[in-house]
């Protein structure tokens, strides 16, 4: 039901809030509900953890739709593919991460929380695709990243 519900209300808030600043706000708020789950609490980290499901079904919705309109159409398939193996190659290591609980069980949430406001920070650099046209070749691919100035002798 959760999923289910933050999948719709992530399609809706890509659409009139931009895909950016949708995802920038979903993980930051999912990596500061990891960080808080760290708490010794169990009420305070059943709460974070519905909040981090719903915001982790936000999230998976909303790269997919990005990642879909960000290529260019050549290997839009391709770029698509290969975020998508990497989302399960990161679910692969995640129990290795939670090994780290015989260790010290606040390790996991720190390591998850400060991946997550990094993959927020590094989303600072990612162009908004939202409400633009989809890139057709390699070049406009590249004016995406890099906005290049007009001539002013042209």
């Amino acid at each position: 039901v959760v999923s289910t519900q933050s999948t719709v209300s992530s399609g809706i808030n890509a659409e009139y809030g931009g895909r950016k600043a949708s995802f920038m706000a979903s993980m930051g708020l999912a990596a500061t509900c990891v960080l808080i789950s760290a708490y010794d609490n169990a009420t305070c980290r059943k709460v974070m953890y519905g909040f981090g499901k719903a915001l982790s079904g936000s999230l998976w919705a909303i790269i997919y739709l990005y990642s879909s309109e960000m290529y260019p159409t050549k290997i839009r398939n391709l770029g698509s593919g290969i975020g998508a193996a990497s989302a399960r190659v990161a679910a692969l290591i995640a129990p290795f991460i939670g090994d780290a609980l015989t260790h010290s069980p606040i390790i996991p949430y720190i390591v998850v929380g400060v991946a997550g406001f990094l993959c927020t920070v590094t989303f600072f650099y990612v162009p908004e695709t939202g409400g633009k046209d989809l890139p057709q070749t390699l070049a406009e691919f590249d004016n995406l990243f890099h906005k290049k100035k007009p001539d002013p002798k042209v």
